[in-house]
């Protein structure tokens, strides 16, 4: 392979963005930052890059490379059916330290073949599976944009804590047609690497982001709040419960299996609270038991882990918009039409009013949820 001098990075951004995605289309090598180490990328749709990177990096074994992309939509150029699981995980850790492995169907493996030539395919998977990452190193996704191509980024051995090119080895450095410089990296670990199938999810190895706080983000925790969490929450909880059950045809128990999290509270509960009287009579004749229920206030750990929060009024809203401005964008009154009157004191037929509401209100906001 001819030794291209390593340009400096030094010019205008996008001017260096550019040279870095032509280079890789046109087979060469360009060094790249990320949050966990500086890199030396390829396109995988160049059979010259990947010789040429397998010679720099004297790779020795069989590789797998790791299909690095600009977004989470990229996955979707490979993989047609992406698990809501790996969706979900993506979108919560995405850009950031994290590699997902995700399998391939048939139409699939067809289509990376494709878009890399049948050798190279076979070398990115691993039994049938595909890993994806994302950097959160801004530039580095754009050069990746501008390529498009799919691009592999490979680190190499105790360049863990350097931000560009020049601590390289020489005999590295030097087959770099572009190097561009970023940051030093955040993380000392290289990124987690997990294993996501259907609803299973393994985590292959713990690295930057611990293996507890990938767990902690694999459910989708839905929530309902009003006042004091005896009345209209909790008559929501339940029967979100049971519509979401019928909705997988599974029994309400096995929803945490699936990943799925119903919780209720109140902005100004007191904790331990059974539900009214009259909420527990009016949905056990809807087949919702919630004679277990405890009333529990709104805190800042649900408000931060919850994926939907659904307010019973406006009033309601804004007072956790208040509170915590970014849950914002994840916080909507259950009716987008009005309030939810609190039935307290009014006797059982205004709650059984209420419930009917709520589960037709409910049953609208379950269609648009991916699961």
């Amino acid at each position: 392979m001819k030794v291209m001098p390593v340009r400096s990075s030094m010019s205008a951004p996008d001017e260096t963005l550019s040279r870095a995605a032509e280079a890789l289309r046109g087979g060469k090598l360009v060094g790249l930052p990320t949050e966990t180490v500086y890199g030396i990328a390829c396109s995988l749709a160049q059979p010259v890059g990947l010789k040429a990177l397998k010679e720099t990096l004297a790779i020795q074994n069989q590789p797998a490379w790791v299909i690095h992309v600009s977004s989470a939509d990229g996955i979707g150029k490979i993989v047609s059916h992406v698990a809501p699981l790996a969706r979900r995980l993506a979108r919560r850790l995405w850009p950031g330290p994290l590699s997902i492995q995700l399998p391939l169907e048939p139409d699939d493996m067809e289509r990376l073949a494709q878009l890399t030539g049948r050798q190279t395919a076979a070398e990115t998977m691993v039994d049938g599976y595909v890993t994806f990452r994302c950097t959160e190193v801004d530039k580095t996704r754009q050069i990746i944009d501008l390529t498009g191509e799919l691009v592999t980024i490979v680190g190499t051995a105790g360049n863990q804590s350097i931000g560009n090119a020049e601590n390289l080895p020489p005999a590295i450095r030097r087959q770099l047609s572009v190097a561009v410089a970023g940051p030093a990296p955040r993380y000392k670990n290289i990124s987690t690497l997990i294993r996501v199938t259907g609803h299973r999810l393994d985590v292959l190895r713990e690295g930057a982001i611990a293996q507890r706080v990938i767990r902690r983000l694999e459910d989708t925790v839905i929530v309902f709040v009003c006042s004091g969490n005896t009345c209209r929450s909790p008559m929501a909880a339940g029967l979100a419960l049971q519509i979401l059950a019928e909705k997988l045809n599974i029994p309400s128990a096995e929803l945490p299996s699936r990943h799925i999290v119903v919780r209720s509270a109140g902005v100004h509960a007191a904790g331990g609270m059974p539900a009214a009287v009259e909420a527990v009579k009016v949905l056990g004749a809807m087949g919702v038991d919630i004679q277990k229920h405890r009333s529990a206030p709104l805190t800042d750990d649900l408000l931060r882990r919850a994926d939907m929060i659904f307010t019973m009024t406006q009033a309601h809203r804004e007072e956790i918009i208040s509170r915590m401005p970014t849950a914002a964008e994840k916080t909507f009154t259950l009716d987008p039409d009005g309030d939810i009157d609190d039935p307290i004191g009014k006797g059982e037929q205004a709650y059984r009013k209420t419930a009917q509401r709520l589960e037709k209100l409910i049953r609208n906001r379950v269609v648009e949820m991916e699961l």
